[in-house]
């Protein structure tokens, strides 16, 4: 099912902006007075919607749409911001979480929308309303960038990045890319894969085979000195990985380039 477009929301009423910290293990089940961001700060909770399960920590925003009933549970104690309103729609509501990607401007908002509600100064209502806005806004836009192809390369950088400087190491594992990259190991290749179209191991066999035919090709050693220094364990693995990857033995693409250079 295709995410609900929470930009399309019109807000009639603010209810309530608070903040709160529930203890580690809290638990509980309720139904949505109101629509409601549930905006964590820090610590991390999991809420349950149906056989849907989605985390609200620092990285992500949930919404639950008015009447939906959903059960909590906090793994991580942490402050919490809540804003609760009522909304409509052209399309039908449902529950959604939504990468904030640490945003700075979001953060920001959600800082003065917080403020104007406890100070309720003059129009607070009003200001609060287009601060309220102005973060939807913000949500949807970096939704969209992180989805597209450049907001999911920039989810996966520092990995790739770490992968380019040490891809010498052997002990070169998802798990650890993904931790990395602050998401989960399945979630982390799916977007590899898209951006690279091929898994996390593969392209850093890839890369390893491209810099092993750089040595072949410029240097004079051995090909088990150029096995073991571009991250390979042992040279008849590095072999046989070059022979399914380039079509010839290191040997033969070496002989071959040179003749060629």
């Amino acid at each position: 099912m295709k995410k609900f477009d929470i930009s399309n929301i019109i807000i009639s009423k603010i209810h309530d902006v608070y903040s709160y910290s529930l203890p580690k293990d809290e638990e509980g089940t309720a139904v949505a007075t109101h629509s409601v961001l549930i905006i964590k700060r820090s610590g991390s909770s999991e809420y349950k919607v149906g056989d849907k399960k989605y985390t609200a920590d620092a990285n992500t925003v949930l919404f639950i749409p008015a009447g939906t009933e959903y059960s909590m549970y906090v793994y991580k104690s942490g402050e919490c911001i809540i804003a609760e309103f009522d909304c409509s729609s052209s399309n039908e509501m449902q529950a959604c979480d939504f990468l904030t990607a640490n945003d700075k401007d979001i953060t920001a908002t959600v800082k003065t929308l917080l403020h104007y509600w406890k100070l309720k100064g003059p129009a607070y209502h009003s200001k609060c309303l287009s601060e309220l806005y102005t973060f939807i806004t913000q949500l949807s836009t970096v939704y969209s960038y992180t989805y597209s192809l450049a907001g999911k390369y920039r989810m996966i950088h520092k990995s790739v990045k770490y992968i380019e400087a040490n891809y010498r190491r052997i002990d070169l594992y998802t798990p650890d890319l993904a931790k990395m990259s602050g998401m989960g190991e399945t979630y982390y290749r799916s977007i590899f894969l898209s951006v690279f179209n091929v898994a996390p191991a593969k392209y850093i066999q890839n890369y390893r085979i491209e810099k092993a035919k750089e040595l072949l090709v410029n240097s004079s050693g051995s090909v088990d000195d150029i096995a073991i220094a571009v991250g390979f364990a042992n040279s008849s693995y590095f072999c046989k990985v070059f022979k399914a990857t380039v079509g010839l033995t290191p040997t033969e693409f070496a002989a071959k380039s040179r003749m060629l250079g």
